[in-house]
């Protein structure tokens, strides 16, 4: 399997333009500035593009509470644009650039990221709403998570790292669905 390489500077560049263009073409749909905002190039996994905003932290049924600064990027993956470099830059840069104009219009406290704001933005930019794309990651460097051997009366399960770990503090107990019998760590063989 051959590895996929990593988009080039020139390609970095028109991706930089391209998602600076869905900024400017938002002031003038929406009749308000935007800042410039940071992109990177860092994003990994199987996610091709994420707007994040750090310094605001979510408190369970209660909205958005406030933490400090707040500062926003948009992060792209440069190995999935790489490989699908024309569909990345026509409606990941734009769904990203979206999100981001939603939070400066509406604050992300009032709307679902995919909502009816977010898809009047995509709308209103032309682009297709889809949510997600099904891209093909072979060749694409991905995460790889541990898992570690769980056993019930009936199989082997397989548990990442989070369940495995809840299961050591005592937080979380896990049944299989087909025997109902609590999942117990399988024996590690040295």
């Amino acid at each position: 399997m051959n590895c996929v390489v990593p988009i080039s500077e020139s390609q970095q560049r028109e991706v930089l333009d391209q998602t600076e263009h869905y900024v400017q073409l938002g002031e003038t749909l929406f009749r308000q500035q935007f800042s410039i905002i940071p992109v990177t190039f860092d994003l990994r996994g199987r996610t091709a593009g994420m707007y994040k905003v750090t310094g605001q932290k979510k408190r369970r049924g209660f909205g958005w509470a406030g933490g400090g600064e707040t500062s926003r990027q948009i992060r792209y993956n440069p190995w999935i644009f790489a490989k699908y470099y024309e569909e990345n830059l026509t409606v990941t840069v734009p769904h990203e650039v979206a999100h981001y104009l939603v939070d400066c219009l509406y604050g992300l406290r009032h709307v679902s990221p995919h909502g009816v704001e977010w898809k009047s933005v995509m709308d209103a930019f032309g682009v297709d709403s889809s949510v997600t794309a099904k891209f093909n990651l072979a060749g694409i460097p991905t995460r790889q998570y541990q898992q570690f051997a769980y056993l019930c009366d009936c199989k082997t399960h397989q548990l990442g790292i989070r369940r495995h770990n809840k299961v050591l503090k005592g937080q979380a107990s896990y049944l299989c669905r087909h025997c109902g019998v609590t999942l117990q760590q399988a024996p590690v063989a040295i």
